[in-house]
């Protein structure tokens, strides 16, 4: 996401209010599309058809119709939630990798029927299973709706 995704919203929102958006207005708001994610570029591109094609919109109502419809579209693409990724931390790593070993050795046990932990192979798998949604919690933070 750029920082011009807050300028595209707003024209898209005045364009499906039916109101207009002038080649000018656009190129002051976003000088540089070409800085823009793909997201943001389809939707500043069709800002910019729209811009063009004032003439074409006076004449043909269904076609500005449309043309509003697709503006919409753009406005629930661009507030859709975006994922913000961050590494994992050497801890995070360790913690997850741990997890990950004991999770898969009481899974084998009990799928196996190896009995490593006296009968109780399932129960310490369903437990091991719980544990790795409660260190997997933390990452639902950098989960951002825009």
């Amino acid at each position: 996401m750029t920082s011009a995704r807050p300028n595209l919203i707003a024209m898209l929102e005045r364009v499906a209010d039916g109101e207009d958006v002038t080649a000018h207005e656009l190129d002051k708001a976003i000088p540089d599309p070409l800085v823009l994610d793909e997201r943001e570029k389809a939707a500043w591109e069709e800002l910019s058809h729209w811009a063009d094609d004032d003439d074409i919109r006076a004449k043909d109502t269904k076609y500005a119709a449309s043309k509003r419809e697709w503006m919409r579209g753009h406005l629930s693409t661009l507030r859709d939630i975006d994922w913000h990724p961050q590494p994992p931390s050497s801890h995070q790593r360790i913690k997850v990798g741990i997890w990950l070993a004991l999770f898969l050795f009481s899974g084998a046990s009990y799928q196996l029927g190896w009995g490593i932990f006296g009968g109780y192979d399932k129960q310490v798998s369903v437990a091991l299973l719980f544990i790795g949604l409660w260190i997997m919690l933390p990452m639902l933070g950098s989960l951002k709706r825009h």
